[in-house]
Order: structure tokens, then sequence, then C-alpha cells
């Protein structure tokens, strides 16, 4: 899938099961929609598991088992009921970074709900592009907005509310075969991703590295993710050799890092968890030694300079005017702990959901 082809592409939100009962995300779907992301299961009509897998280059639905009694059953909150009435449209776009996570609160709320969301995936840039024109009532990010987009949203008019939800651990990927990369230095990184870098083989970046042809993937340009992989590899925001295979679908550098012997790429630490069976984590040395890419360094400040904040950015007169956003927002934030293990991101700390939760208040109190 292109680029071009991603920023106009909104993934229908129609499944309607519990995200915590049925396995690996599973969903009572009406139909099947659009196969968007490797590992995800749904709950067919007829009963059966379906799941995302990648075929022949692309991710298809492979039918499995008979569902297990009550997969589809809802056991979420014991609060679920008061959002039983809540009734509204939702548009949310953005950083395919943060969408699975925005995605599986969409999925269980509505179907605690009577709420229709989608959610999108043009990538940061391009997803606060459409939130500034007024287009969104939510845009995911996996960066803070830039000085251009706040100047666009305050000659629109769009007054909004900042929300940091998650931490990723922006993650490099190798080919499992690849059994020479185990650790880079972002030294090494640089020089591979630098514009007008001219490195075609993988001995070019370090010596005692075989002769095997590279093959590049990362982010799109309208990415969060190729904003702050190149601010911290390269020295500067959108500074990048341009010969790679760019793209706003992480599904698709999966997938190409998965064929090529000498693949290499980039993405967030929650699609490569779906992924560890046919891409390999490079460990990064930033000058204090080899670091995996994990929660744990995340959090404890070792895994630098890849270790970075999520965002959903949340648009103040859909929230006022909105009847469904509130209630969206207050289930989302209620249910975050479950949600990011469920869609495998990092959870925040204490004192980043006591900022979260007290930014939700005063967003609350400022829409009446």
């Amino acid at each position: 899938m292109r680029p071009h082809a991603i920023k106009s592409a909104l993934i229908a939100l129609t499944l309607v099961a519990s995200f915590i009962a049925a396995p690996a995300m599973a969903s009572e779907v009406v139909n099947r929609g659009k196969c968007e992301r490797r590992g995800e299961v749904v709950v067919g009509k007829d009963g059966f598991e379906y799941k995302c897998t990648i075929i022949g280059g692309g991710l298809k639905w492979v039918k499995g088992k008979k569902a297990a009694s009550g997969s589809a059953s809802s056991s979420s909150s014991n609060n679920d009921a008061k959002y039983a009435n809540v009734t509204g449209k939702i548009v949310i776009d953005g950083s395919s970074t943060v969408a699975p996570l925005t995605t599986v609160a969409a999925e269980a709320f509505q179907k605690v709900s009577k709420t229709q969301i989608t959610v999108g995936i043009s990538g940061t840039g391009g997803g606060f592009t459409r939130f500034c024109k007024g287009e969104t009532d939510i845009s995911n990010a996996s960066r803070p907005i830039s000085a251009k987009e706040i100047d666009a949203c305050k000659s629109a008019g769009i007054e909004y509310t900042e929300l940091r939800v998650a931490t990723d651990a922006l993650t490099v990927v190798i080919n499992p075969k690849n059994t020479w990369a185990q650790c880079l230095t972002t030294a090494e990184l640089k020089k591979i991703w630098e514009p007008g870098s001219k490195i075609k083989y993988w001995n070019e970046v370090r010596s005692s590295f075989p002769r095997v042809k590279m093959a590049l993937y990362g982010a799109g340009t309208d990415s969060g993710t190729f904003d702050y992989f190149t601010e911290v590899i390269n020295g500067k925001a959108k500074a990048s050799r341009t010969d790679y295979n760019p793209t706003e679908d992480d599904n698709v550098t999966v997938n190409g890092v998965k064929r090529a012997s000498g693949g290499l790429g980039y993405y967030g630490l929650s699609y490569y968890l779906e992924n560890t069976d046919i891409n390999k984590g490079v460990q990064i040395d930033s000058g204090k030694g080899c670091i995996t890419a994990s929660a744990e360094n995340a959090l404890n400040g070792s895994y630098t300079p890849l270790a970075r904040p999520l965002f959903i950015y949340v648009k103040n007169s859909s929230a006022k005017n909105n009847p469904a956003m509130v209630p969206f927002l207050n289930y989302y934030d209620e249910n975050l702990k479950t949600l990011a293990t469920k869609a495998k991101f990092i959870q925040l700390n204490s004192s980043q959901k006591a900022e979260l939760d007290n930014k939700l208040a005063a967003l609350r109190k400022l829409v009446g």
C-alpha cells in the first residue's frame, strides 16, 4: 500500500465484541472488514475465528477454529452500563503508531455504547492537516504538534487539548536471518539514514559485516515516526536519505524486512511485539552499551534516544458539542491500563497517569 493511498484510508470500526474476554483482540463482527493488523483475531457471524495473517505479501483473513462459547461476550468494566445510551459519531485520524491503541479503545467503546467511530492512519502530519481543517475530532500523534501545525489550527479557530496516552520504544528491525547486526550504534544508524547516504551494503556500515545488499524500509514523510527518528538520529527532523521504501503503514515495513535478508527498518514497539517471529529487533548503543527495545528500558531511561511519548489531540469544540466525545475519553482513560496491555503499548507511569486525569478533568470543566 502506498502512502498516498494510506492518507485517504479510514479503518471502519464496526467491531462490537469485548477486548478483554476474547483472545488476541477478538471481536464479533457483522463482516470481517479490512485486515489491517497482523495477529488480530475476529469472530465472524458464522461463529468461527478469523486471524489477520501475512499471505503472498499482503494481509488477509484466515479462517480458524470454532470460537469458544461466550468468547464475544462483554466482560470489561462493571461501569460500562453508564455508556449504554451514548450516541454519536467520532472521526479520528493520524499516527499509525498510536492507531492500534485508539482502535482497541474504539472497538471496546462501540461494544458498550451506540457510538460509531472511524480511525484513519494517514500519519501524524497527515492527521494534523485534517485536524487543523476541522475534519476530525481526535488526532493520534507520535510526536508533539509542531509550531507550523499550531499556527494552522489557530488560523482555523481550532482549539485543542493534548493528552499523553502511552510511551513507545521506536524499534529498529532486521530480517531474522541477519546474524551480524545484533547491535547498532546511533552513529551507524546516522551513517545509514542521513541525507545523501550512499550506504548500500552491510559491510559499508561496519567492515566486519558481510557484503549483503541492504533493503531499507521506514516511515513516510507524513509520519510522526519519521519526524522523531530523523531528529534524534540525523539531528534534524525530516532530514533523511530518500532512496528507501517509505510508508505510513507499519505492516509494509514488517513484510518488507521479512522478505529481504538484508532488510532494515524501524517502527513502534507495539508492532514489533506482534511480529517477533518475522522481524528481529536490533539493540541500540547510544554510548552506554547495547540496549534492547522494551517497555522496561523505555521507562527507566536506558533506551535512548528512541523512547518517546505518544499522544491524542482532542478538538475542544467536538468535546463540547459531540455527546459521544467526553464519554469516549472517559472510557479511554478508565480502561487505559487494560487497553495498553491489550494493544502491547507501554503504560503511563503514576505521575503521567495523574497528569492525564488532571487534563481530562480540566477538559470536562472547559466544555461544561
